[in-house]
């Protein structure tokens, strides 16, 4: 894969982190006002956490799309690299930092997320319904 479409790769998901630590940040600040049992913010922030969720999937989107649009061998070798895949040379280094940078921060958010609905939805929450 050419250096271009790394780079354009690295930009993209650089843009999906970014995007994604707003979500984490508003992920936690919901959690601790659900823990103060703050009503009010837990709905204000709820409010505040839709559109940089959208905006995030919409972003995941665009990147599949990008993905799908290069040549066979490059968008095979893309999507490995999305997916985790080590790096096979120097030019794939700074995607797959990116990558890993990404992975981690969707992990904690998924913590977060997935504590905030147990404490919030009890047996009525999503993790405890659909992901026994």
């Amino acid at each position: 894969m050419d250096s271009h479409n790394l780079d354009e790769l690295w930009r993209r998901k650089k843009l999906q982190t970014v995007r994604l630590m707003e979500v984490n940040d508003l992920t936690r600040q919901l959690l601790q006002a659900a823990e103060r049992r703050d009503q009010v913010s837990v709905s204000m922030i709820l409010a505040m956490r839709e559109d940089p969720v959208q905006r995030l999937g919409e972003m995941e989107t665009a990147l599949q799309a990008y993905v799908n649009a290069l040549p066979q061998e490059d968008a095979i070798r893309a999507a490995e690299l999305l997916d985790g895949a080590e790096a096979s040379g120097a030019d794939e280094a700074r995607l797959c930092e990116q990558v890993a940078q990404y992975r981690r921060l969707l992990e904690s958010t998924l913590e977060m997320d997935r504590r905030l609905s147990l404490r919030m939805g009890g047996n009525r929450s999503f993790y405890k319904m659909f992901r026994t």
